[in-house]
């Protein structure tokens, strides 16, 4: 049976950063790092999240291809709400859409990493993604996981 799993992460989600080259000079090697801050400990959460969700379902990963749509939530800000007694209220001009930082590229190439091993061996696996960023009432990511046997199935 196909693996089709969907589960939701509650957080910040943290891109993956650019990566940053330079020589040790103790040593005379290169080093490559990667600029992101909390790139390690959002893939852990992730991964221990899909790990839960894939072990109640019973899905093991496979070496077929997988489609996979993410939703990434971000918390709105204070100006997004009224002042006094509308500060719970959302202004009409509040926007839906997520258009700053960070990256939805870098946010997907972050997230597909920390499912390597929960539900396919590579993310080189992933044959099509969709990804949106909205705003939110609270930080998360809304995943869903498909497995493709035969390209154009459902």
């Amino acid at each position: 049976m196909p693996i089709n799993l969907e589960f939701t992460v509650q957080g910040k989600a943290s891109p993956s950063g650019s990566k940053k080259a330079f020589v040790n000079k103790h040593t005379g090697r290169v080093c490559v790092v990667d600029t992101a801050k909390n790139k390690d400990s959002w893939q852990s959460f992730v991964r221990l999240v899909a790990t839960r969700a894939a072990a109640a379902e019973r899905i093991t990963p496979t070496r077929n291809g997988f489609r996979l749509s993410l939703q990434f939530q971000f918390a709105r800000p204070k100006s997004h709400y009224g002042t006094g007694k509308n500060a719970t209220v959302l202004k009409r001009s509040a926007p839906t859409l997520h258009t700053q930082k960070p990256d939805t590229t870098k946010l997907i190439r972050c997230t597909e990493d920390a499912l390597q091993g929960v539900c396919w061996f590579d993310d080189c696996q992933v044959v099509s993604q969709q990804a949106t960023k909205v705003w939110a009432d609270v930080d998360s990511v809304q995943i869903v996981v498909e497995e493709c046997m035969i390209w154009g199935a459902t």
